[in-house]
């Protein structure tokens, strides 16, 4: 009887956590919400000196020679569960919301991009993001303010 009780909360909990896996959808803003926002916020805040904001410094890297590229191989995109396909759709909404100035004037990124983008996933990512961001003007100071 034990076992037969043991067995029935086995398959509770793995009902539940079944029901709390985060599954990709259609719908663009879901994705963010479920795959990007629990890191950068609705509002694309981050967390200084933990999660980068998006808001604000967005259209910084999309700005300089290689930023483009950096913010496909950062670990939070290069490793998403997001498809190719939807993490395209995801990053053109983010660049859309984040940085409109950079997103009116640059191709759309697109799921090859990305499958590209993926095979060489960042590892200095704190380097390179510093070098990107210094040569987009902004002061040594402030970038250790917010890293």
């Amino acid at each position: 009887m034990r076992a037969l009780g043991l067995a029935a909360l086995l398959l509770t909990w793995v009902g539940v956590l079944a029901a709390l896996e985060r599954k990709p959808t259609d719908d663009v803003a879901q994705n963010y919400t479920l795959f990007c926002a629990g890191c950068h916020g609705e509002s694309g805040r981050g967390l200084p000196h933990k999660v980068p904001r998006l808001a604000g410094r967005l259209g910084l890297y999309l700005g300089v020679p290689g930023g483009r590229e950096f913010v496909l191989r950062v670990p939070g995109v290069s490793n998403s569960q997001l498809d190719d396909g939807r993490l395209a759709a995801v990053m053109n909404q983010v660049a859309q919301r984040f940085a409109p100035e950079a997103a009116a004037t640059m191709a759309p990124f697109t799921a090859d991009e990305i499958h590209r983008a993926r095979q060489r996933p960042l590892v200095g990512v704190e380097v390179e993001r510093t070098q990107l961001l210094r040569a987009a003007g902004v002061d040594a100071a402030a970038i250790a303010a917010e890293y």
